[in-house]
């Protein structure tokens, strides 16, 4: 007993002794600028940490490929697209061309992680497989068929194990989340761990209900084997797609997926909780689009609650712009009263009544029983535009939770955001970050056009806010919503404002020729995710306007943004996660979706960079991390 006791005060002396820190700072890892580094990833970036005690140490970065698409690794294969039976797909559905692509296959569009329920020296990584890039067409007479949204989705479940020693990570089996429950998987984008050690990723890009009312959803009938059919058919039904997922995993492995219907429907980019465990922020991606606030009844509960709308009442228009946010409230609903509906058939057309806008034009008098709305409709080939709406009687709870987006503009609140990607907060300063990837259209001064409402209008050079920007939200208590009714959370954002920004590449700047938003500037922020442990923000890029992406690492205390990690072109930046402590080691994973895409690189005028340089790049999807942190203690 008595060396037990001993042991345990050595142990409690030498934790005691653990220098706590200071700061922590990265060095820069420069701009691409051979071939090899275009098409490699790769960091040069090290970390400096400073202790309370005035020691200094610094500490390399190194990146780290755990795995590929199509690797085979245990029992299963990476980015396997299957149907409900788990068989691999064989071939895509027609797509509007024509064109039939051949599989079996493997996504290269490797998203979000969670690393999850990690015990000693082992844990699970859940990585989300967003979509398929491009794949041979059945006509070898073709070109290769661009993929996007043309299959069923798949999240990959890996077993992770971990050198205590050096800190180095090894899967050493993997396989599909089973989605047979939820009738498959859509899109699947960002995510974030929840504070209660859940997985929530988000569809992204919703099906346009309105359109496949009448047309099936191909893509998810491959899922389910229904060719051809609509919902009324017995095909896919747009309403079970488009929805936050909560994914948990066991001790032994075994994994459980739910859909939260009752956080509404939207283009998901993630939600992210707060740490009062019931209030949630959803990045909802596209043009014309809706920032959403859902705040459970219960903490560590998402299955109930009130969604929310913002409304952006702006004070300053400079520096991507500052606001106020008041928040509409849109309804309370439980995920079984909404699967209820679906599962009843609901439709479009039961929600809404629509008159063509020629109709209205033609007749005036109809704008008085229908409202304008002009958003993001989700994924189908119907675009943004202009469209009226006149709510049927009753449709209310169905309107704002299987057409969320639709409902916020129809009660007035702001539909004008563009591109709103990641979500990640800041605990002890009560901050909100969101990324806004590109600022253009109707978030510019002057730029409403059809728009029926224009409370945004950010003032600047649209070639300075196209590279985008991440914003900061104020957290806080005592806030009513629009109604005057108090919001039950202590963590509502009531103002924005812009916070870092990217820039177009000055005249004068000769590195990374071909970037068109300066280099030494984020560009098209996308994946966030914060360190409370390092007050950094890690920032990843999906830009059309940096030839090469990059994650970038922004202190909050000393307000500087340093490149730490270089994707190969074509590339984009994903699955951000900070593990702050595992044994003594910290993490930033990290994938590289897409890299050497043909699609992201044709913007590209140089035959050079789309056709040889292209062709030196893996192109298949990387899921990996950053280490070399170590663990912080402050």
């Amino acid at each position: 007993m008595k060396k037990l006791i001993l042991l345990s005060l050595l142990l409690a002396t030498a934790a005691q002794a653990e220098p706590l820190v200071k700061s922590v700072e990265f060095t820069p890892t420069p701009v691409p600028v051979s071939d090899e580094e275009r098409t490699t990833p790769f960091t040069r970036s090290s970390v400096i940490v400073t202790y309370r005690n005035g020691h200094k140490k610094t500490f390399p970065l190194s990146h780290h490929v755990l795995y590929r698409s199509g690797d085979k690794i245990g029992n299963g294969q990476a980015g396997a697209i299957v149907n409900k039976r788990g068989q691999l797909i064989a071939r895509s559905a027609e797509d509007a061309a024509g064109n039939v692509a051949q599989g079996p296959f493997f996504s290269y569009a490797p998203d979000a992680n969670s690393l999850l329920q990690v015990n000693g020296d082992h844990a699970y990584l859940l990585t989300h497989f967003e979509y398929h890039t491009e794949a041979p067409n059945v006509d070898t007479n073709k070109p290769p068929v661009q993929m996007y949204a043309q299959l069923p989705a798949a999240i990959n479940a890996a077993s992770v194990v971990q050198d205590k020693k050096s800190g180095l990570l090894k899967v050493v089996d993997l396989k599909n989340v089973d989605a047979t429950g939820v009738s498959g998987i859509w899109t699947p984008c960002a995510a974030s761990q929840t504070p209660w050690g859940t997985h929530l990723g988000g569809e992204e890009y919703e099906p346009n209900a309105r359109e496949f009312e009448t047309a099936p959803l191909q893509p998810m009938n491959l899922y389910l084997g229904t060719p051809g059919k609509t919902a009324q058919e017995g095909g896919a039904n747009p309403y079970d797609y488009g929805f936050k997922m909560e994914v948990s995993v066991q001790p032994d492995g075994k994994t459980q997926i739910v859909k939260h219907h009752a956080m509404g429907r939207l283009a998901n980019e993630l939600g992210d909780v707060m740490p009062d465990l019931r209030t949630v922020y959803m990045g909802d991606d596209g043009r014309d689009t809706v920032m959403f606030m859902f705040i459970a009844d219960q903490p560590g509960n998402l299955t109930s609650g009130t969604l929310y709308a913002a409304m952006w009442l702006q004070q300053n228009g400079d520096n991507a712009g500052r606001a106020l946010l008041k928040w509409v409230k849109l309804g309370h609903a439980s995920d079984e009263e909404i699967t209820g509906l679906i599962r009843k058939g609901i439709r479009f057309s039961d929600i809404f009544e629509t008159a063509a806008v020629n109709a209205v034009k033609a007749n005036p008098a109809l704008a008085k029983e229908f409202k304008a709305v002009y958003v993001y409709p989700g994924t189908g080939t119907a675009t943004n535009q202009l469209e009226y709406l006149k709510l049927k009687p009753g449709m209310e709870l169905a309107a704002a939770f299987l057409e969320s987006r639709r409902y916020a503009a129809f009660l007035g609140a702001t539909a004008e955001f563009t591109k709103m990607e990641g979500v990640t907060h800041n605990l002890k300063d009560k901050r909100l970050y969101m990324a806004m990837s590109y600022i253009e259209r109707g978030m510019l001064d002057k730029a409403s056009d059809d728009r029926p409402a224009d409370h945004i209008a950010l003032d600047g050079d649209s070639k300075d806010l196209v590279c985008g920007a991440v914003y900061e939200g104020l957290l806080g208590g005592q806030q009513d919503d629009t109604q005057g009714n108090r919001i039950s959370s202590d963590w509502v954002a009531h103002e924005m404002r812009g916070m870092l920004t990217g820039a177009r590449k000055p005249f004068w700047q000769a590195e990374a020729p071909l970037d068109k938003c300066d280099s030494e500037r984020i560009a098209n922020p996308d994946n966030l995710k914060y360190s409370e442990a390092m007050r950094t923000l890690f920032i990843g890029e999906d830009s059309g306007n940096h030839l090469n992406n990059f994650v970038w690492a922004y202190n909050v205390d000393t307000h500087l943004a340093v490149r730490i990690f270089s994707a190969p072109i074509g590339g984009e930046n994903t699955g951000l996660q900070v593990v702050e402590n595992w044994n003594g080691h910290s993490y930033l994973m990290g994938n590289v979706q897409h890299p050497g895409a043909s699609d992201d690189l044709s913007g590209y005028a140089p035959a050079y960079i789309r056709e040889e340089l292209a062709g030196k790049v893996n192109k298949k999807g990387i899921v990996g991390y950053i280490g070399g942190l170590p663990s912080i203690k402050r």
